[in-house]
């Protein structure tokens, strides 16, 4: 047996961490949303650079926090594929500063290991909300 066999993951717990990530997010307060990765994750949000870790995740959202001011994630799939990998299907709405709004498609994979997010990649087209 092995020595983490007595610590199960109850079914369901990945998708609630996700849907508590999400829901940080759309805090806009970025060092809560960060908290949920591990200190090696990697990140890597539509065509931007990738982020490992928590810090380089805060450092690289500056440029989007400058012009988004709203975000509300529409959950629409969220499949748990094993232990450590979900699946999240959804539409994002992005409220820029100047009151412009986008609903845009979104997937997302996520790897989490021992209650941490080790891993996201967000495929979508963010170029609207950058765009004039």
């Amino acid at each position: 047996m092995s020595s983490g066999a007595g610590a199960q993951k109850q079914p369901g717990a990945n998708s609630e961490l996700v849907r508590q990530m999400f829901l940080a997010g759309e805090s806009m307060q970025v060092e809560k949303f960060a908290a949920f990765y591990a200190d090696d994750a990697w990140y890597q949000f539509s065509n931007f650079p990738v982020a490992h870790g928590p810090q380089q995740i805060i450092d690289g959202s500056a440029g989007f926090l400058s012009k988004v001011g709203k975000v509300v994630h529409h959950i629409e799939n969220l499949w748990e594929i094993d232990d450590e990998n979900v699946v999240c299907e959804m539409t994002v709405t992005y409220v820029r500063h100047d009151g412009k709004s986008f609903t845009l498609p979104c997937c997302d994979t996520i790897k989490i290991r021992d209650g941490k997010v080790q891993m996201l990649k967000i495929y979508m087209d963010i170029g609207p909300v950058f765009g004039d």
